[in-house]
């Protein structure tokens, strides 16, 4: 706390569009170019979503678990209101908009799952040399796995 980082904004935004929009892009042309390959691996698509969520948070905690461990309930508290009220507001926001209960729901699972493992991925490439930078995040990244879950398996039954 206290000390000034350098931040690469050029490196950062290309980041960004490489997490963000690559992913997007390849499922767009695949599902132009090959549909009925896309329908059929379409009902494994949530458990694959799933390990991969798993493989990054998992390898995201182990890189800082030390530091996780000393920092306390304090943030873990706070990580895990991150998630829950950031999906009571994307359920909300969606509602207020008019959308159906299960685009509301659809929004509250994403709205919950997502900012953190990207704040992870965005810290440790961009803030290598700075000690504990990524701790948030990944603790974060934690939870959202967590609470994500929760609400899909609630309230898909």
């Amino acid at each position: 706390l206290g000390s000034r980082v350098p931040v690469e904004a050029g490196d950062i935004a290309l980041n960004a569009l490489k997490v963000l929009l690559a992913p997007i892009l390849v499922g767009v042309i695949m599902n132009q170019l090959a549909p009925g390959f896309c329908k059929a691996v379409a009902p494994f698509t949530p458990v694959v979503g799933v390990l991969a969520a798993m493989l990054l948070v998992g390898a995201g905690a182990a890189t800082c678990a030390e530091a996780i461990k000393n920092a306390g309930i304090s943030l873990q508290l706070a990580s895990v209101l991150f998630h829950v009220l950031g999906a009571a507001f994307g359920f909300g926001a969606a509602r207020l908009c008019g959308y159906n209960e299960r685009v509301c729901r659809t929004v509250a699972i994403e709205t919950a799952m997502k900012a953190s493992t990207f704040g992870y991925m965005l810290a440790a490439r961009n803030f290598k040399g700075v000690e504990g930078v990524q701790v948030p995040a990944a603790v974060s990244a934690s939870w959202n796995a967590i609470v994500g879950s929760i609400f899909a398996v609630y309230w898909k039954s």
